[in-house]
């Protein structure tokens, strides 16, 4: 799909190059509020407040001046659904220029009535992620600490899968424990036959409430199956039912990124800060949304006034030098990886450290 507007892009200078940032998503925390108590939850905002609306459209305002008009906007939480204002804040998002929207769910909350809402905004893209972490629903409710997820979440699917909307696609979003990865491929096919078009895979970072608890994280062999089997899975079923994952490692695995047309070398590694950021709830502007680290807070800032301290601030300006430490600055795929600044500050300290999980 072409853009019908030229986009001119956020221009930041560094001490060794002028960079020219087009965000390619952007997420917007649109409330701290969730009736789960999720193992692996960022939780980065303890008061769990709802995002004020102008404060959403103003976050959208400056993603949009720097991106193309059929890129993403990602809704997320918390839980969206428990937005006091959620049928408000869709309606503004979409007549803001949220053409094409994602918005993650644990899919306890969706009723007859948002599906409603969804075919009434008639958005051309609208993906309804929601999570499934366990096709075991005793193991699912109790990593969500919240009895009757599993079936609610199962509902959830269901309803969106046989609404039939059109432009509104089901997606099952897993976050992964280590030892479920055997579970991969049951998994992808439970979803297929459910009729959705996508499920994501992610492992568990080393953040929130994640961050004291290592045995949710996977070893450098455990990500590596992890990753392969995403591989084995995608070329297994048809184009149209996607399987994907975020994970910056993916590009070590041949047939993810290796090349593009011509030998040229694809970027699919860590997008944060040079194509995407994360806004939380409490308004802290971050690279990404595993990354609890403000670039700055949002709220009391004019848009213009964001721009500029996003063009001064010394993490993304290290983030798109890639001033990378370790083996991740030395490696050959360091510009088409990267690895996971997220992991890399979870388990370090240091954003700008090697990934831990590289099995290079």
């Amino acid at each position: 799909m072409e853009c019908t507007e030229e986009i001119q892009g956020l221009w930041i200078e560094t001490d060794r190059a002028i960079y020219e940032v087009i965000f390619g998503q952007i997420q917007v925390e649109i409330t701290g509020v969730c009736n789960m108590q999720c193992e692996h939850c960022r939780d980065a905002d303890d008061l769990k407040r709802d995002m004020p609306i102008p404060q959403i459209l103003k976050i959208i305002g400056f993603g949009r001046r720097y991106s193309p008009n059929y890129k993403e906007i990602m809704l997320s939480g918390g839980e969206p659904l428990a937005h006091r204002q959620f049928d408000e804040v869709l309606s503004a998002v979409r007549e803001n220029g949220g053409d094409f929207v994602t918005l993650t769910t644990n899919g306890s909350l969706l009723q007859q009535r948002h599906l409603d809402l969804f075919a009434k905004l008639k958005f051309k893209r609208l993906i309804l992620s929601v999570s499934l972490d366990n096709l075991d629903a005793t193991g699912h409710d109790a990593f969500r600490h919240y009895p009757g997820a599993y079936e609610k979440a199962l509902n959830a699917i269901r309803m969106i899968t046989e609404a039939k909307l059109p432009n509104v696609t089901a997606s099952v979003r897993v976050t992964l424990r280590p030892e479920l990865i055997g579970q991969m491929p049951a998994m992808a096919d439970f979803a297929y036959k459910l009729g959705c078009n996508r499920i994501s895979f992610s492992a568990i970072h080393p953040a929130g409430r994640a961050l004291a608890m290592p045995a949710l994280w996977m070893d450098r062999e455990q990500k590596r199956s992890f990753i392969e089997e995403i591989y084995r899975l995608k070329t297994q079923y048809p184009e149209n039912f996607q399987i994907s994952t975020n994970d910056p490692l993916k590009c070590l695995v041949r047939g993810f990124s290796d090349v593009g047309q011509e030998g040229e070398i694809v970027f699919d590694g860590c997008p944060a800060a040079a194509v995407t950021f994360n806004v939380f709830a409490n308004g802290d502007m971050t690279p990404c949304a595993l990354m609890n680290l403000p670039i700055m807070n949002v709220f009391p800032l004019t848009i213009d006034e964001i721009v500029e301290r996003y063009q001064q601030s010394e993490i993304v300006k290290n983030m798109l030098d890639m001033s990378l430490k370790g083996k991740c600055g030395t490696c050959d795929r360091k510009y088409q990886c990267g690895g996971c600044r997220a992991r890399a500050l979870g388990r370090s300290g240091d954003y700008l450290a090697e990934d831990p999980d590289c099995w290079l």
